[in-house]
């Protein structure tokens, strides 16, 4: 035995051959007790790992004869997946994730993870219905999803089969390439003066091969080209260039002759990188537009501010024949022109110029001024242009579709349109909706879309493009554009103008790397696949699900189909085309681009609509009204986004007597009541209209009629109590038509869609 003093405590240990015992004895003071100390809390248990992640999503796919690749991901580095087929719940002898999962039958899928340091993953669980393999073509896929982890990446492909008829309720998208619209020219981006120093005089010098393999990924379809092939080139400085210039600057002096004129500025870069890109791309159209002409002809006496004298519409004239005829010179057509870069805005920090549509115009509350478009465009360019011999053709207006008037202003007026190919638009108001109306007005006329660039500060700019492109797509654009083609690090360099607008491809200005940005992915799902020449043709849009749909010209001959989940949710789709159909499912916010070869069977009709499915009111095949000269309101509805559940285009900007035409629809042996999804805010608009249900023309049989309701708001929406239905059954076209209350003809309300029951 053997003793010590630890403080106030005893320490007394007892020992023998077998043991050793030890006695703690507790000190104390007076009256004093005993204690024990708590045992330590055990250590947290750890982590546990992800749970692992399916591609492609669970949900109904129509596979081929390889089957449906599935493959696994997992969050925590390091960890391993491990999996089963058959619905079984895995364990750590279960079969070790390495390679995508190749499913031939319908299948769920469970999967879990573990990593050093970290506990069993929750149990991941996938299902997969995969319908039999179909004789139809093979479709191949590829998606670019909301989290950026896939930008333009192939798919398994999918395969057609035969339909079992489209008139089951369900949720289907519609092609019928027998019903056409628009020809595309192009997608693409502006040339500014910042994106062609960035790429030409930084990238080019510092990075040479990847400036080469740029110029193919921009402009050819090769590899991982997206085969941009319309590009809007700016007449002189823009709000992203790195100085005020112009062709004629002439230190400010006057010089109606333009003796000085030159094109010097554009050799350096712009003109040398244009050559390579036609040479990628032979297709390429070239738009060419001012901010400003020379600062001397204008009552600002600056490229800044002003509008442009009444004695400068000759030399203003002289100076786009000057320089359409030195860009032919130097190799390079330009195919269109537009007067001027938004007319209706007049910036304070970088070249803009007013331009109201006609004189006077009480609806140019951005600008004033003594000169208009009208009067410049038909008494002095087209003049000019003709007289020079020269085939470029004018776009008008150039400005956002918050403004129909303008472009309808200037065309109505035109004593011939055989010089002017279409209106230009750009997307910082208003609603591409507003093309449809003015095509129906000018039948002859194109649209284009010349501008909308990204930002910096959008969080999630696919979002915004995707829906957006389609949605110009479907209001008959034949070219979507996006701004500056390329920016550096700091969105430059440029004096003035924009600090936030986002590239397609960006340029670091030290070291020359290139990359590109989320829009070159989106803009691709268009450009790589819908090749110069194509047609748009109709498809619908089904619930979460936005689509356009194109046959490529020949030889080439391929279908495509863009879709995209707007909404919140995975949805799972069927897409119909002639007496085939195939099945798919996207992750909320993702896009999928599907091509193919073969031609549409022929039927009769090519698809019928279940009257019992939820019809989108934004899948309308045409659209007209009462076609009142002057107005072009009247001339047709228009789709704009919607903030409804599911997201989506909604119908409306509605005038009494506007209506849809959705093909046929069969109401089988007969429906006895209808639903709809309505919007409508009593002031500034006009509530308690109607919707009426027409069957084959305007003045077929009513067969119901909805009464569309104040509900607070145009995006505040409501589902109506059922109509009662009388007289319709079978297949027919359905015209639906809004007619206004006593209070007003205009701003009756909005549809999202609807539903016989």
């Amino acid at each position: 035995m053997y003793g010590t003093r630890l403080g106030g405590t005893w320490l007394r240990i007892v020992a023998n051959s077998c043991c050793a015992v030890l006695l703690i004895v507790l000190a104390t003071g007076c009256g004093g007790g005993g204690y024990s100390a708590p045992p330590p809390p055990p250590p947290p248990p750890p982590a546990a790992a992800a749970t692992p992640a399916f591609f492609p999503v669970p949900g109904a796919y129509s596979q081929t004869s390889a089957g449906q690749m599935v493959t696994l991901t997992d969050g925590t580095s390091g960890a391993t997946i491990y999996y089963t087929t058959d619905g079984s719940t895995p364990t750590t002898a279960s079969t070790i994730y390495a390679n995508p999962i190749t499913i031939m039958a319908t299948a769920t899928v469970k999967a879990i993870a573990t990593a050093s340091g970290f506990s069993t993953s929750a149990v991941a669980s996938g299902a997969y219905t995969l319908t039999p393999v179909g004789n139809g073509p093979t479709v191949a896929v590829v998606v670019t999803t909301d989290d950026q982890t896939r930008k333009l990446a192939t798919q398994g492909s999918v395969s057609f089969s035969a339909t079992s008829g489209g008139s089951a309720p369900g949720n289907h998208i519609y092609m019928d390439e027998t019903e056409v619209y628009q020809p595309i020219e192009g997608f693409g981006a502006s040339t500014t003066d910042t994106s062609m120093f960035d790429l030409y005089e930084i990238a080019k010098v510092k990075q040479p091969a990847q400036f080469t393999q740029a110029v193919s990924d921009l402009f050819t379809r090769q590899g991982n080209g997206i085969g941009l092939s319309f590009l809007r080139n700016p007449m002189g400085a823009s709000d992203l260039a790195r100085s005020v210039y112009s062709f004629d600057d002439n230190n400010g002096t006057a010089d109606p002759t333009l003796a000085n004129f030159s094109i010097g500025h554009d050799q350096a870069d712009i003109i040398p990188f244009l050559l390579l890109a036609k040479a990628a791309n032979p297709q390429i159209k070239i738009m060419a537009n001012p901010w400003s002409p020379p600062g001397w002809m204008k009552t600002s006496a600056s490229m800044i501010g002003g509008s442009l004298l009444t004695t400068m519409y000759d030399p203003f004239a002289q100076y786009f024949v000057k320089y359409i005829q030195a860009y032919k010179s130097a190799g390079i057509t330009i195919d269109y022109v537009s007067l001027q870069n938004e007319p209706l805005f007049v910036p304070t920090s970088y070249p803009g110029m007013c331009m109201p549509a006609i004189l006077p115009d009480s609806n140019a509350n951005d600008c004033t001024s003594s000169t208009d478009q009208q009067t410049a465009l038909f008494s002095h360019v087209l003049p000019a242009l003709t007289n020079a011999g020269l085939a470029t053709k004018v776009l008008v207006y150039d400005h956002n579709w918050d403004r129909g008037d303008y472009p309808q202003n200037v065309l109505e007026n035109a004593a011939s349109l055989s010089q002017i190919a279409g209106v230009a638009w750009h997307g910082y108001g208003g609603t591409p909706g507003v093309m449809t109306p003015i095509h129906n007005m000018f039948p002859t006329i194109g649209q284009y879309e010349t501008e909308h660039s990204g930002f910096v500060t959008n969080a999630d700019q696919a979002s915004i493009d995707f829906p957006e492109i389609i949605q110009n797509m479907r209001n008959w654009a034949r070219a979507f554009v996006k701004w500056s083609l390329s920016v550096d690090e700091s969105q430059g360099p440029h004096t003035g103008g924009c600090g936030t607008c986002s590239p397609i491809a960006q340029v670091n200005s030290s070291t020359g790397n290139i990359t590109y940005s989320i829009e070159y992915y989106t803009l691709g799902h268009f450009s790589k696949y819908v090749l110069s020449g194509a047609n748009r043709v109709y498809s619908s849009n089904a619930q979460g699900i936005v689509t356009a749909a194109f046959v490529n010209p020949a030889p080439d001959n391929s279908r495509v189909l863009v879709a995209y989940n707007i909404s919140s949710a995975t949805q799972t789709f069927e897409v119909l085309w002639g007496t085939q159909t195939f099945t798919y499912t996207l992750p909320s916010l993702a896009a999928a681009t599907f091509t193919w070869s073969g031609t549409q069977a022929a039927g009769t009709p090519a698809y019928t609509v279940s009257a019992k499915s939820q019809i989108q009111a934004s899948s309308f095949n045409s659209t007209l009204g009462n076609n009142t000269p002057g107005n072009y309101q009247t001339w047709g509805l228009e789709t704009e986004l919607t903030t409804d559940t599911d997201g989506g285009y909604d119908v409306g900007f509605a005038s009494d007597g506007n209506y849809a035409v959705y093909k046929n629809v069969d109401f089988g042996t007969g429906v006895t009541g209808v639903t709809a999804r309505l919007a409508c805010q009593q002031s500034p608009g006009n509530c308690g209209g109607t919707l009426d249900f027409h069957l084959d023309s305007t003045s077929g049989t009513v067969v119901a009629s909805v009464t569309i309701p104040a509900t607070g708001g145009f995006q505040t929406w409501q589902t109506t109590a059922p109509v009662t239905v009388s007289g319709a059954s079978g297949v027919h076209d359905l015209y639906v038509v809004f007619k206004a209350p006593a209070s007003g003809t205009t701003a009756l309300g909005n549809v999202n869609w609807f539903k016989f029951n």
